[in-house]
């Protein structure tokens, strides 16, 4: 079922605002203007433009029209520095799941596209927006609760001709991959953050309003270059990360 046409103006004008066609502290189109533009009531208008409020996208200035928000900067807190590899490292770029629940972490077949790069993913990737990425995308579920959306972004330059282009799962996981390529990961960082969701995020967890998502943001690096960028986003309310360092006694590790 096609969502609500109120449901729609706001994916566009969000389009429009992450590929950077709006910018922030930039003036959305008036009222009228939107009416015109999708061909839709002032209600319906309305309804769009409290979606992105809520989303935490745009802020309405009385008198003065609706604004794409200007993010603040973020101040960062340094949990942990580690310069040395672990001894088992995972071929695969999933966070595992260590809980104790019954129902097993289950994840959904890999979708494969070329997208432009959004502003926050070149940054990480050192591209210019609007470069065209491949992107691998997969959500999980435990049981039949969502708990997880994905998705790696990898420089075409790297990423073009290979199976990382491919749909399906990647035998010996896109991390050896990348090293068979001639791409070593050296090292990662990980960015920890939350936010509102997207209608996107919102219908895959089956949110209520005014609940935030997590999402971290994990950048791996050779010696002079990034070569992955990929976001996990997870319901706030239903899921706690853990960080181990160091050696610590089996009986106190998560799960």
């Amino acid at each position: 079922m096609a969502p609500a046409k109120y449901q729609q103006i706001a994916d566009r004008l969000r389009d429009q605002i992450d590929s950077g066609a709006l910018q922030p502290g930039e003036r959305l189109p008036s009222e009228p203007d939107l009416v015109r533009q999708f061909d839709a009531s002032r209600n319906t208008v309305r309804l769009a433009l409290a979606l992105l409020t809520n989303q935490g996208l745009v802020v309405t200035r009385q008198g003065l029209g609706t604004f794409v928000t200007e993010p603040a900067r973020p101040f960062t807190a340094l949990l942990s520095r580690v310069t040395s590899h672990p001894a088992v490292q995972s071929t695969s770029t999933l966070l595992p799941e260590v809980s104790n629940a019954k129902a097993e972490a289950e994840t959904s077949r890999q979708v494969v596209e070329k997208s432009p790069a959004s502003v926050s993913v070149a940054e990480k990737l050192e591209i210019h927006p609007g470069e065209l990425v491949v992107v691998r995308r997969r959500s999980g579920t435990i049981g039949d609760v969502p708990w997880m959306m994905m998705a790696s972004y990898f420089p075409l330059d790297i990423a073009a001709g290979t199976p990382l282009e491919q749909a399906g799962d990647i035998v010996a996981g896109s991390i050896q991959l990348l090293s068979d390529l001639g791409y070593p990961q050296l090292g990662f960082v990980d960015e920890i953050g939350a936010r509102m969701p997207s209608s996107r995020e919102f219908a895959f967890f089956g949110l209520s309003t005014g609940t935030p998502v997590v999402v971290v943001n994990r950048t791996a690096y050779t010696k002079d270059r990034p070569i992955r960028m990929t976001r996990y986003v997870y319901r706030a309310d239903r899921v706690r990360l853990t960080h181990e360092v160091g050696s610590i006694p089996t009986r106190y590790h998560s799960g």
